[in-house]
């Protein structure tokens, strides 16, 4: 009996001391894997803030980039801002120049075409409608806002030039001449500025302006072939040659 008891004790101790173990090694285990995780748990908060300080350290490079192009780029804009604020001081001196410029320089222009307009009146009356607009056209020129100084005053010199141009030409053209109260058609030769002469289609009818009593007079016909001769030579049809034609010299004036 007291065996038998002995042998229950000790089984129940045994298995007492059994359980005992299972169960601190089962909180042994939950013990590990609770600091496992939470081992893991750290390093992956490790892992992203270091990931975190790296994206942070790339970002502040790229900002620190950033700001040495733009303290590059704002040097450079300064130095335009300076180039460009000499530069409109520059031009305002010009246009103040240009302004005062203007001020002296139309009214010589005014003249120059009216001395021009003048000199078209008191010339031979040759090509007398094309000239006489080409004067009129500058007068509209000057009124017009949209046309600079500089061109105005190239037009003026271009209507100079061609005017001067007549001085040293010879050439043809047909016109109509009122005569007797009738407009016929004639030929006409301007020799330079030293002779406006017509002829008639048929020849028989030969001319001049009288540069004395300002009137067309006409000739003998004994300047007849030398007109027609000149008048083929205007026109190319014959070599240059000398023919006699009347000349009248300036009236000289006291």
């Amino acid at each position: 009996m007291k065996k038998a008891l002995l042998g229950s004790l000790i089984s129940a101790a045994l298995l007492t001391s059994f359980n005992l173990s299972a169960a601190s090694a089962s909180q042994a285990v939950d013990a590990q894997a609770a600091t496992d995780n939470a081992s893991k748990v750290s390093q992956q908060k490790i892992d992203n803030y270091a990931e975190s300080a790296e994206t942070a350290l790339a970002q502040y490079k790229g900002a620190l980039r950033q700001v040495d192009s733009l303290r590059t780029y704002n040097e450079q804009v300064g130095k335009m801002v300076e180039s460009q604020t000499s530069e409109l001081a520059s031009m305002q001196r010009q246009i103040a120049q240009i302004d005062q410029t203007s001020t002296e320089v139309v009214p010589l222009m005014l003249k120059m075409i009216d001395s021009l307009d003048q000199f078209v009146s008191l010339d031979l009356p040759f090509q007398k409608v094309e000239r006489e607009d080409r004067v009129a056209a500058l007068t509209d020129l000057m009124n017009r806002a949209d046309v600079t100084i500089s061109e105005k005053y190239r037009k003026i010199l271009e209507a100079y030039q061609i005017e001067e141009g007549f001085s040293r030409t010879i050439e043809s053209y047909k016109a109509s001449l009122d005569k007797d109260g009738n407009e016929k058609t004639y030929e006409f030769l301007r020799v330079g500025r030293i002779a406006l002469l017509y002829q008639s289609p048929d020849g028989n009818e030969t001319g001049m302006w009288n540069k004395k009593t300002r009137q067309w007079e006409e000739l003998p016909q004994e300047y007849r072939s030398a007109v027609e001769q000149g008048l083929r030579i205007a026109k190319k049809q014959a070599p240059p040659a000398l023919i006699k034609l009347p000349i009248q010299t300036a009236e000289k004036t006291s």
